[in-house]
Formats: structure tokens, C-alpha cells, sequence
């Protein structure tokens, strides 16, 4: 969707890094499921990994076909990157470091294409699609327990319904809840609550990703400013990280140093921070200028390079001061691998979706590929959907296994009036206990602040807070302080059911089979009707 500034909102054009996808003559889909499974912390779902690089390769190759500009190597062919925690160089980009914007653009302009009275004379079914900028989705329609339509306030503020025999949410994932974060402001997890509020299982909330290297902006900077990403495609390119003593930390800590997996990177970079005190590590890529020769890091990445000489860092001389922030939600609407979630009529792709994919740790340059793989599986299943024809019996064995054990979410009264906690407490709260190292007492303490606030950052953050409690291990973009290890226990996905109706006074989840979870929350909520992806 388009802001009424004329700009692109949301975060598929924000991504940098580029496309994963085994095409090279060397690679083999079955590489890049290793990968995959192995980033995932023992979670990935492997049925959807394999949907995921398999079709993922075919997506990728239609796409070039169709005029996608990638970047090209010598020789014409496609050039393939290397990102953290990949076997192989299998990441395409395009545009250096503007992967996200061409392909929105690309994919843009082949839809304007297909509703042009061109296309409609070619036969193509464009015509029957209507886009409808400036609209807000405030709730979805439900009767007798599906999905039929929702209904929308556009940007003058007229509230109508819209009916449909299948609705799709693509509106991304939550990682602005955070006080630092990489993503558009708009990724609140507003269509997450549209589907938990329509009866849909959430799952895998308390996996939350944080990037390691955001630039760390001057101490007079917004604290609730969208932080600059400088992406993985820098390490892979030969960028290492230093401490402020100048050494290579991650050597030692992990075989891949600083090609280790996200999860490993922003832990070693937040252990860094806390052992000196310091607000930021160096990502230092002036090997890859040296090995490039001059103007190497310019040609490569020209939108970061164009974004830090603006803040006044020529990074082909000097290491950029860098530290993670909240960068990409593995939870969300439970679903399977056609896009359904367990309410009938109602489907979700990309970053809304929780479809055990990536696991506990997404691998890098995953998520666009999720966007092309599982946004066309979920159309083209909403497209052959029909109301009242049983098929919505037929969700895969995982889905209909995490539904049956979701643990129930309770939702509590709306604070007084004067006595909610400001946006500002509750993004403190969601930075301060949800980051990349959590406690028992810390989620306690969140959870106080956020049974406080009123509005949807409040609810949703309550939910992330209770899967987080509810989870007693470390595991993947999951560490808990308190229980340091991983338990083979423990190596499943957990659902989440939001109910109404319990008291202000509720109190974070034991760690028991059914047991109520409290979630703030009314039954209104808001959403972008933008497919938001996310890739670095």
C-alpha cells in the first residue's frame, strides 16, 4: 500500500540482502534445506522448509524470467551472494543492496499490467481485481465460525463491508512493538490480532529476530527511531565485527565467526555490550574495499553507503558503529503450507504466517523467498476455496495438532481511564524484557506494564510476553537467562488460543497444559492491507 504521501510503506522495499534460492549449478535445493532446518534450532517445520526451497528455486526462476533485474556477475550470469549461516552462495540480489524495493517494484508493475486494458484484452484475468490504496482493514467478518469479508475505513474515514468467499492477510509481522527496531514503523502485528480476535491459533511468538548489525545512531537520536540495517550481504562480502579494543570477537565463538547464524551474532554482539558497557560494536568492511579496490563498497551496497555518508561515516575508511535491534517476528497465524490458517476462509502469508518454516531462527535472505513461495500457495488456495464444501477439514497433521494443544489466552479488562501505561512505558517494557536475553522476572515485571495498557501494542506485547514465559529453555532467537540450556522437552511449537474474559488481576502462565494466559484486548483492531516481508 501506498501512504498518502505517495511513499511505499511497509518493509518489503526495505530489504537489503536479497533472495535465497539454490539456482547455482553447484547448489542443490536440498543444501539450502539443510541450512535451513539447521538455523531453525530444531523447530523448523521440515515439510514447509521443503516447500519452501524447493518451489522457492522454481518461484525464483519464473520471477527472472519475467524481467526481474537481478544483479548480473562477468560473465551475464545471475551473481549470487553469501549470508550468515549458508553453505553455499545462493542469495540474488538486485539494485547492490535494494533487493526488497525492485521486486516491489517489479511485481508492481506486472499487476498494473495485468489490470490495463492491454492486459484485459490479452485475456488475462486482471480485470476482475480491484486495489484499493488508503484503506485500513478494522476487523474481519465472521459468520457461523468463517471468514467472510471485513470490514475497512478508507482514508476519508467511511466504514464498509467488503464480502469474500476467502480473505488472505499479508500485513507482516510485529518487530516495531520494540523500542529499536529495523522494520517500518507499521509492523505492529495489527493482522496478527485481526486473526487471533477471528478465533485463529497464534504460535511461536516468543521467537523474535534481532538483526546484530543496525547502526547505532548519536545519543541525541529518537529512541523510537527505524534504525538503519546494514545488511548481512556486508559479512558475507568479508565485513568482520570488532570490539572497541579493535579485536575480532566472534573468532572463537562460533566455527562460522561472524557468518554464524543471526541468533549466535546478536547474542555474542549483546554479551560484548554488556562486558565493556559500551552502546555499540564495530562492523568493520574495510577488507572488503581493500579486496574490491577503491569505490568496491560504493558499487556493491550503494544505498547503505549513500545512507551512512549522509550521517557523515565514510565506512571505506572507518568501522561503523553498529549494535542489533528487533528485526523480523517467526510468530504469528497459525497456518499450513497451503496458507490456512484454523478458521476457515481465512488465509495468511509471509511474516503474519506461523507456519514453522524457520523454526526458531529464520535463515538469512529466507523471508522474501517465503513472500513468493507461500503468498502464491495461499492465493492460489483462497482462489479454489469455497465456502461450506468441507475442505478446511483436510489442515495438514501440524496444524491440526498445534490447534488441539494451544494454550488458552486470556484477555483482560481495558485499564481505567488515567491510569494506562503510556506507549512509551510499554515500549520500554517490550525492549527491556523481551530483547535478546529474558527472565522469569523480567517477563513479570513486562507483564504488570502491559496489563496497564490500553490499545493493541499492549495486547499483543502481553502475548509475546506469555509464550516467552511459557517457554523454559533457550532455543534459537529464544534465550532465557534463567534457564540457559536447551530441553529436548521442549523441542515443539506452541499454539496460543485468545479468549476474553479475564480479570485485570491476571497473572503470567504457569507451565502446564491448558493453562490461562493473559492478553490485554477488546475486539477492534487495525491493519494494513500490505504484504510486508523482510530480508537483510
Amino acid at each position: 500500500a501506498d501512504g498518502s504521501d505517495g511513499r511505499v510503506l511497509g518493509n518489503t522495499p526495505l530489504a537489503q540482502g536479497g533472495i535465497a534460492a539454490a539456482i547455482g549449478v553447484a547448489d542443490r535445493a536440498a543444501d539450502h534445506l539443510r541450512d535451513t532446518v539447521a538455523a531453525g534450532a530444531g523447530l523448523a517445520q521440515r515439510e514447509a522448509a521443503e516447500v519452501l526451497v524447493v518451489e522457492g528455486a522454481r518461484r525464483m526462476r519464473e520471477v527472472l524470467e519475467a524481467g526481474f533485474p537481478a544483479d548480473r556477475d562477468s560473465a551475464g550470469g545471475v551473481a549470487l551472494g553469501l549470508e550468515a549461516a549458508h553453505g553455499r552462495e545462493r542469495i540474488v540480489h538486485a539494485g547492490g543492496d535494494r533487493t526488497g524495493a525492485v521486486l516491489h517494484a517489479h511485481l508492481s508493475s506486472r499487476l498494473r499490467g495485468l489490470m490495463s486494458d492491454r492486459g484485459r484484452r490479452s485475456g488475462a484475468r486482471g480485470g476482475e481485481l480491484e486495489v484499493r490504496e488508503h484503506t485500513t482493514v478494522e476487523s474481519l467478518v465472521l459468520e457461523c465460525g468463517t471468514v467472510v469479508g471485513a470490514t475497512v475505513r478508507d482514508a476519508r474515514g467511511r466504514v464498509s463491508t467488503v464480502r469474500a468467499d476467502a480473505v488472505v492477510l499479508a500485513t507482516g509481522g510485529y518487530a516495531s512493538l520494540y523500542p529499536v527496531s529495523s522494520n517500518h514503523p507499521s509492523a505492529r502485528g495489527a493482522g496478527v490480532l485481526l486473526g487471533a480476535r477471528a478465533g485463529a491459533v497464534l504460535a511461536d511468538l516468543e521467537f523474535v529476530q534481532f538483526h546484530p548489525t543496525v547502526l547505532v545512531e548519536g545519543a541525541d537520536a529518537r529512541a523510537d527511531a527505524q534504525g538503519l540495517l546494514i545488511s548481512e550481504a556486508v559479512r558475507g562480502a568479508g565485513a568482520v565485527l570488532r570490539d572497541a579494543r579493535g579485536r575480532r570477537f566472534m573468532l572463537g565463538r562460533h566455527p562460522r565467526a561472524e557468518l554464524a547464524p543471526r541468533d549466535a551474532v546478536s547474542l555474542e554482539v549483546h554479551r560484548a555490550l554488556e562486558r565493556e558497557n559500551a552502546r555499540s560494536v564495530w562492523l568493520d568492511a574495510t577488507p572488503v574495499e581493500r579486496a574490491g579496490g577503491p569505490g568496491a563498497l560504493r558499487r556493491r551496497f550503494p544505498g547503505i553507503s549513500r545512507a551512512l555518508a549522509a550521517r557523515g561515516i565514510d565506512w571505506a575508511r572507518d568501522p561503523v558503529p553498529v549494535a542489533p535491534a528487533a528485526h523480523y517476528t517467526m510468530g504469528g497465524i497459525a497456518s499450513d503450507t497451503r496458507g490456512r490458517s484454523g478458521v476457515p476462509g481465512l488465509f495468511v502469508a509471509g511474516e503474519v504466517a506461523a507456519t514453522g518454516v524457520h523454526g526458531a531462527n529464520r535463515l538469512a535472505s529466507n523471508s522474501l523467498l517465503e513472500g513468493l513461495v507461500f503468498g502464491a500457495r495461499a492465493g492460489s488456495a483462497a482462489a479454489a476455496y469455497r465456502p461450506g464444501r468441507g475442505v478446511w477439514l483436510g489442515v495438514d497433521g501440524a496444524l491440526a495438532g498445534l490447534i488441539r494443544a494451544a494454550e488458552c489466552c486470556a484477555l483482560a479488562a481495558e485499564p481505567e481511564p488515567g491510569a494506562a501505561a503510556t506507549g512509551a512505558e510499554i515500549g520500554r517494557a517490550v525492549g527491556s524484557a523481551l530483547g535478546i536475553e529474558r527472565s522469569g522476572s523480567g517477563l513479570a515485571r513486562a507483564e504488570r506494564v502491559f496489563r496497564r495498557g490500553a490499545g493493541d501494542a499492549a495486547r499483543l506485547a502481553s502475548a509475546v510476553c506469555a509464550a516467552a514465559a511459557l517457554r523454559t529453555e533457550s532455543r534459537g532467537a529464544h534465550l532465557r537467562a534463567d534457564f540457559p540450556g536447551s530441553d529436548p522437552s521442549q523441542a515443539r511449537r506452541r499454539g496460543l488460543r485468545v479468549i476474553e474474559a479475564a480479570p485485570s488481576s491476571a497473572s503470567l502462565p504457569e507451565r502446564r497444559a491448558g493453562a490461562a494466559v493473559p492478553l490485554r484486548g477488546s475486539a477492534s483492531a487495525t491493519s494494513r492491507s500490505t504484504a510486508e516481508q523482510r530480508s537483510a
